[in-house]
């Protein structure tokens, strides 16, 4: 066997220029997709950790609802307040009359600082000599002011004493028309009068219009601020 030399390999010609262009125009094999999918991640710093876990958390969590302002009087508490107002009486006798009163006022719930504009009406037994009849202005302070809209009963006097009578009486809250009576309140009365009488009365309180003293406040506010503008020197 001959030994294999140099001189028994076949030559090789250098590739012609058309054989380069073809193999350019070959497709080439893809480049292998290196997966970084298997790098395990790396861990957050602990302070890092404790944010992300504090605001999924604060998330997660339902916002909590603001506390509610209480405004006025707590519920089932007694809205006390005054009452002024003008009204008018008259019984007829002598002896065991039938009576009669009226009156028209202002209340102010204290409590819920609520102003009212109200009607009266009554009539029962007066207890009179001859002719008890008068006008006076009245105050009055009152345990309950939501329980006196409705119906109510009165036990009062009136004495005589001409131009300046005086009379008070205690006044009654009932649920119903000659209903179980609950006290609630009291009234003094000055004025003119004709006679005297002590009675008892039941009637009805109405309730025929209200606003609260700060709707009272802000348009005293905007009725005065025109003038004011006015006012200010140049």
């Amino acid at each position: 066997m001959e030994p294999i030399s140099n001189s028994n390999r076949p030559s090789l010609d250098p590739p012609t220029p058309e054989e380069l262009e073809a193999a350019a125009s070959l497709p080439r094999e893809p480049e292998p997709i290196v997966s970084r999918l298997t790098d395990a991640p790396q861990a957050s710093p602990p302070a890092v950790q404790s944010l992300v876990d504090k605001y999924l958390t604060s998330v997660s969590a339902p916002p909590s609802e603001p506390p509610k302002a209480t405004t006025g009087a707590p519920k089932g508490s007694a809205h006390h307040g005054v009452a002024l107002g003008v009204g008018g009486n008259l019984a007829i006798g002598p002896g065991i009359a039938v009576g009669v009163e009226a009156s028209i006022g202002v209340a102010v719930d204290l409590s819920e600082g609520k102003l009212s504009v109200f009607t009266s009406a009554s009539w029962g037994t007066a207890v009179v000599a001859g002719v008890s009849a008068g006008v006076s202005a009245q105050a009055s302070g009152m345990w309950d002011v939501s329980k006196s809209w409705g119906s109510g009963a009165e036990v009062g006097v009136d004495l005589p004493g001409g131009v300046i009578s005086p009379g008070a009486s205690i006044n009654y809250t009932t649920p119903a028309p000659g209903g179980p009576r609950e006290l609630n309140g009291a009234t003094f009365s000055l004025g003119p009068s004709l006679g005297g009488d002590g009675h008892y009365v039941e009637g009805t309180t109405t309730e025929r219009w209200s606003t609260s003293l700060h709707e009272i406040k802000s348009a005293l506010k905007r009725a005065m601020a025109p003038t004011e503008s006015m006012c200010v020197d140049p």
